[in-house]
């Protein structure tokens, strides 16, 4: 019997908060609960408190898969090292964090910014870069890349494992070979930034979105990174149900694999 997997969306926001405070959501982040470990994908800031709100414990995260080196992916890295710095020192633990061309660099920098307040204590700390194509395994499951358009270096990361399997995109422009990445994945996370009708910025709009859904034929689709004028756009749409389920995101949200 496979075991249950869950995906918490710790933040579903684009990178300016709502003027309306009802509205307000939180910047990018995405817990995979496996079996005995956490995967993080992005983690921008606010991420830390919001895993408390949700009942995960930190020290459960093995990996931390950046997408790009936003500050809204990957604003509270910093946070978590130093909560793994001060708080309880757990045993032999090995913490992966993994990013685009640059990650490495970046964080070089990061460390030498806040040493030596983001060294994880009691952690083997390893940074990797993943490129496109690149795959990493662990215990159960692997995870690949796909390089995608956007403002700066990013990557699309898929996770395979369990018999299930999650593909997010980040922050990317329209391309049709992500919908070849994500095909007939169980959920797809992908952005939905823009009302339309034009694309900029590096970013889809809701109609690009909806058309990568629909042809990724993924069991469930995710809209995420939204903003105000995406979420009022995404009114004026009858979300399909069915082969594809498309689901719009919402903070704090959890969804069975």
């Amino acid at each position: 019997m496979n075991p249950k997997l869950e995906l918490i969306v710790l933040g579903s926001g684009a990178f300016a908060p709502s003027k309306n405070p009802k509205q307000v959501r939180n910047p990018s982040g995405y817990a995979l609960k496996l079996p005995g470990e956490i995967l993080l994908f992005d983690f921008g800031f606010g991420n830390l408190r919001q895993m408390a709100r949700v009942g995960l414990d930190p020290a459960q995260v093995s990996h931390l898969f950046i997408t790009h080196r936003h500050l809204d992916h990957l604003g509270d890295l910093p946070a978590i090292l130093f909560h793994f710095h001060y708080d309880t020192t757990p045993k032999k633990r090995h913490l992966t964090l993994c990013g685009p061309k640059g990650f490495i660099s970046f964080f070089k920098n990061l460390q030498k910014t806040y040493s030596p307040w983001i060294s994880p204590k009691g952690y083997r700390l390893s940074v990797r870069e993943m490129k496109t194509n690149s795959t990493l395994r662990g215990r159960g499951w692997m995870v690949r890349t796909l390089s995608v358009p956007h403002s700066t270096e990013a990557v699309a990361y898929r996770f395979e494992g369990y018999q299930k399997s999650f593909c997010y995109t980040g922050d990317t422009a329209y391309d049709p070979r992500i919908a070849c990445f994500a095909y007939r994945a169980d959920l797809f996370a992908l952005e939905c930034t823009l009302p339309g009708p034009r694309a900029r910025h590096g970013h889809m709009t809701v109609s690009q979105a909806l058309h990568l859904a629909q042809e990724s034929k993924s069991s469930k689709s995710l809209l995420t990174h939204l903003s105000e004028e995406s979420l009022r756009a995404l009114k004026g749409y009858s979300l399909p149900k069915g082969k594809t389920n498309i689901l719009v995101a919402r903070d704090l949200q959890r969804i069975a694999l």
